[in-house]
């Protein structure tokens, strides 16, 4: 932790003149404010960052880690700290030392859960149960490019503290071993679709409710999830869900801009809950398939049609049928039968807005949680009784799925 001394300890000539105010920001304590207006003179020549190696870079990494926890940025200020701390990371190939600790399960035996690009094991971490999820790395062709993708998911998502957003425990990585592992808490009661599945009285409209909140905070800090789905959303022991799967997180550089970080990998993601202009870009103008606010507000319709029906969109299709379908402007049809009472009137309206082809048109994640709520506290349906055959169409935990592939494709 940074050793802040009392207010006042710093003259203002050392804003002015001397060494670069990196070298400053490197070399002692600061009280908050100075490290705040440190921070923003150090922006102002991102070329004596990029020349930062070894000790120094690593002192630096802490520092700006060190900011992020405790000072109370500015959001665009928070914003380029947090781009700036990922590409620092990703290029020297170092951790904030906060974050690294060893590796916390016994990988002798076969994990738990395994996927196409991890395999997640159960191990303890001080005194309680973990989940590690260790990253399948195919090849070292691009090793370089793996590390950096790695680092980038884990800084942003460490820097995430809220109920309902899984917290990062800490990071094991060692390239000379091809060894990249996030450690989590152990959730017991898994996703959120097999808790439906063996949950059939839970409240379907809280758990939802937690999504948006998540959702909510998740963007006041700058971030797009880019990736939500049912898989991605995990249940804790309170039967509180808690968003997970941060493998496509982007980071918004200025959140009045619509331009989001590099650390996207166009055409990334998962068919079903992708909105059209990530499917396509160019048939809507648009440069790239960076995911927004936007189209986080698209997934999250996906995400309230799958919790309540309990089957996943388009269940009836396979992927590449849905990608034209979508990009057709056909949307999923309204359920019937058992699970259609949850699907009134006004519900239905919502969820045909978040799934608008135009993305300006979509509501704000704030007005769909704002609509949940209200329902949750207005009226709660019986829970419909879901067929046993149904498959979700995932692995529970496969909360990877969609991450740059190990061969090096970032």
């Amino acid at each position: 932790m940074m050793d802040l001394p009392p207010e006042g300890s710093c003259d203002e000539d050392d804003f002015g003149s001397g060494p670069p105010a990196y070298r400053r920001l490197i070399s002692r304590s600061f009280t908050q404010t100075e490290v705040t207006r440190l921070i923003e003179k150090a922006f102002t020549r991102p070329d004596e960052i990029d020349d930062l190696r070894g000790d120094d870079a690593q002192t630096f990494i802490d520092v700006l880690d060190e900011a992020l926890e405790r000072i109370d940025l500015s959001p665009q200020l928070r914003g380029e700290c947090l781009n700036t701390l990922c590409k620092i990371c990703g290029r020297r190939a170092l951790l904030p030392r906060s974050a690294a600790i060893p590796l916390c399960c016994d990988r002798s035996g076969t994990a738990l859960y395994q996927g196409g690009f991890a395999d997640v094991w159960k191990g303890e971490h001080q005194g309680r149960q973990v989940a590690v999820e260790v990253l399948k790395v195919y090849s070292r062709s691009n090793i370089e490019k793996i590390t950096s993708r790695f680092l980038w998911e884990v800084i942003a998502w460490k820097s995430l503290h809220h109920p309902n957003v899984l917290p990062l425990l800490g990071v094991t990585m060692d390239q000379t071993l091809s060894l990249f592992a996030t450690t989590s808490e152990w959730m017991e009661n898994g996703n959120i679709n097999k808790f439906i599945k063996n949950h059939q009285d839970a409240n379907r409209f809280e758990l939802l409710n937690d999504v948006a909140r998540g959702l909510v905070y998740m963007h006041s800090q700058s971030m797009i999830h880019g990736d939500l789905k049912g898989i991605n959303i995990l249940i804790d022991q309170d039967g509180h869900a808690c968003l997970a799967g941060f493998s496509l997180l982007t980071i918004v550089s200025d959140p009045t801009s619509p331009t989001v970080s590099s650390s996207y990998r166009g055409g990334a993601g998962t068919t079903r809950w992708m909105s059209p202009e990530l499917l396509d870009p160019d048939q809507y103008g648009i440069r790239d398939s960076r995911p927004t606010k936007e189209s986080d507000a698209y997934a999250l319709g996906m995400v309230i049609l799958e919790v309540l029906s309990g089957r996943f969109p388009f269940s009836q299709f396979r992927d590449v049928v849905v990608m034209r379908m979508v990009l057709d402007g056909i949307r999923p049809e309204r359920p019937n039968g058992p699970e259609g009472v949850w699907f009134t009137d006004d519900l239905w309206r919502l969820l045909a807005s978040c799934w608008e082809s135009q993305r300006e048109r979509r509501p704000t994640i704030e007005a769909i949680l704002e609509f949940l709520e209200h329902i949750s506290s207005a009226w709660q349906p019986p829970a419909p009784q879901v067929d046993e055959d149904v498959e979700m169409g995932e692995d529970d935990w496969d909360i990877r799925t969609t991450t740059s592939d190990s061969s090096g494709s970032a």
